[in-house]
């Protein structure tokens, strides 16, 4: 065989060897890789493909054809063509391995961009929120499920419109979009929380939003982006906690309130057991009332002795809505005997005892003191008077008649302790105290004090002679002249049996005299009478001491009765002074 026949034989094998290593290289390189041709190429692919493999066995059938001459250009020609094939196949080794790794790679991102779109579709569309995208008038270019879901509305429905014409109130739509346009002023992200309105829903809903401006890479048009979380239930729970935190401040500062009342309260029931006269008692209820009812007024009012009229005792407040004195036919409440109520949401009974023009609201509470009405307290108030507030009142009212009740009580207790139950005088025990304190003040203001001790002469025989009834009505009539011949402020007293004392205060000693002189002759002058029949008159003996300076009370009366005993002996019916062992008698 002609060496120009196995040249022709190489050349077309390795032209043919290396048409057909092409596209098997690149499938290799495909399959390593584990690209894909992309839909839009496979027709050019295809028919690369072909043409390659067709030039192939086009080469590859030339080998095994019979031998023609050639020439030496077909012969340069066909050697030139397998050098180049082969060194193709040699190059394209590396750089279709980068092209189709590059592909690879390409289509991966491709893949994980896609993946990354999905899931970012994804959680925008079923997050738990509303996203949106706008441009810069507003308009609406983009929004989520979220947003289709929370207002009813398909994927189209609100493109291109702004807030104010798709809410259904356009004021709404135009503070969100006053909101947005801040945004895309300051270039500033901006989150606030924004009340809408939501078609199907009768209260509003509360949104935090959080908007922020970018740029439109693709069109460099500026937008603005947002996310809105629905926090209604957030806004109502807080709502709902101030107004439990509110309703515990307001059941804390009534049981303050609760607390201080009962205070007063207690407070003015301590003070009522130390009160000494009814007005001690009259002023802790002003005082009480005027700490608890201090936006209101009051008066309290005693029924007179005479029973005729109600005078008023005391007051409190800034007014004086009702008169000082009226009679007792003027109040409900009295004749009633139960509280009357009269206030604008109470059309009750009015008591003519309130001054016109009758305004506000007013309360008269009878004040019940041992099964009788002794007196009202009334309450004034320029609007209304709670319930609670008249349950204190009538706290206060039975409160005050247990204290009058009380006190009228220990004033008879105490009168029946100081006094001598047939006389009245004072009895032997007053007499030395109230001595006592009387003879302090003397020594303080260097004025002495008197004391006369006078005793019925020859009394136990005339109690003999009468009996005990006459004899009590002569000790009777004794203790009234004593009464009428001393001054209001001179303490008189039965010492016991037919004994009496009297202490005279800041009296001259010879006033003193005359004065125990003119008693002396006035009860020797004195008539008596037991029924129609006149009794034997009688006669006393006088003891006069005065006290000194350091005198003990008992040492003053042991000296007023030395005196007394003396004139007894020396003769009776005298007044005889305790001076120098009894050298001055009178």
């Amino acid at each position: 065989m002609e060496p120009i026949q196995w040249n022709c034989i190489i050349a077309h094998g390795i032209t043919a060897f290396s048409y057909f290593g092409i596209p098997t290289l690149i499938g290799v390189f495909f399959a390593k890789t584990k690209a894909t041709i992309p839909s839009k190429f496979w027709v050019a692919f295809f028919l690369s493909g072909a043409f390659i493999l067709s030039c192939g066995f086009h080469h590859l059938l030339a080998v095994f054809e019979p031998y023609m001459a050639v020439s030496l250009l077909h012969l340069c020609v066909l050697d030139l063509l397998a050098f180049i094939s082969l060194s193709a196949l040699v190059y394209l080794m590396p750089t279709a391995y980068q092209i189709v790794e590059a592909i690879a790679r390409y289509q991966e991102d491709n893949r994980k961009l896609e993946r990354s779109q999905q899931i970012q579709r994804l959680f925008l569309d079923q997050g738990p929120f509303a996203a949106y995208i706008k441009d810069e008038q507003s308009r609406m270019l983009y929004y989520n499920q979220g947003l289709q879901t929370r207002f009813s509305i398909d994927s189209q429905q609100w493109l291109g419109k702004t807030d104010s014409e798709f809410l259904l109130d356009p004021e709404e739509g135009q503070r969100v979009m006053e909101n947005d346009q801040i945004v895309l002023q300051t270039l500033r992200p901006l989150k606030l929380i924004e009340e809408i309105n939501i078609p199907g829903n009768d209260q509003p809903c509360y949104w935090l939003s959080f908007k922020f401006p970018f740029s439109d890479n693709a069109t460099g048009d500026r937008r603005l982006g947002g996310i809105s979380i629905d926090i209604t239930e957030s806004i109502e729970a807080q709502r709902w906690l101030a107004d439990l935190n509110w309703q515990l401040e307001e059941k804390t500062l009534k049981l303050e309130a609760t607390k201080r009342e009962l205070i007063y309260l207690s407070d003015m029931a301590d003070m009522f057991s130390s009160c000494e006269s009814e007005d001690e008692v009259y002023q802790v209820v002003a005082l009480t009332c005027s700490h608890l009812f201090p936006n209101m007024s009051g008066s309290l009012y005693i029924i007179a002795n005479s029973k005729n009229y109600v005078e008023i005792k005391s007051l409190w407040g800034t007014e004086q809505s009702s008169k000082e004195i009226f009679l007792q036919s003027e109040c409900w409440a009295l004749r009633r005997s139960k509280f009357n109520l009269l206030s604008p949401r109470n059309s009750g009974l009015m008591c003519s005892h309130l001054i016109e023009p009758v305004s506000g609201a007013h309360l008269c509470i009878p004040l019940l003191g041992q099964g009788e009405v002794i007196g009202i307290l009334h309450i004034y108030a320029p609007e209304e008077i709670s319930s609670e507030d008249q349950e204190m009142t009538e706290i206060i009212a039975r409160t005050l008649a247990f204290a009058l009740n009380n006190i009228s009580i220990n004033q008879r207790l105490n009168y029946d302790n100081l006094r001598d139950q047939m006389t009245q005088l004072f009895n032997k025990n007053y007499l030395e105290t109230i001595t006592d304190q009387r003879l302090a003040e003397a020594e303080r203001s260097g004025q002495p004090i008197s004391v006369i001790f006078l005793d019925i002469d020859n009394f136990k025989s005339y109690n003999s002679r009468y009996g005990h009834l006459t004899a009590d009505i002569v000790l009777k009539g004794l203790a009234k002249l004593l009464l009428k011949s001393i001054r209001s402020f001179d303490i008189p007293c039965r010492w016991g049996g037919e004994e009496f004392v009297i202490v005279m205060p800041n009296i001259k000693l010879e006033t003193l005299r005359k004065r125990v002189e003119q008693l002396r002759l006035d009860i020797e002058q004195m008539q008596l009478k037991d029924g129609d029949q006149i009794i034997e008159s009688i006669t006393a003996s006088f003891g006069i001491a005065v006290s000194e300076p350091g005198i003990t009370v008992k040492d003053l009366l042991n000296r007023a009765n030395q005196a007394m005993l003396e004139a007894k002996r020396t003769g009776k019916n005298r007044v005889l002074e305790y001076v120098n062992n009894y050298r001055n008698p009178t």
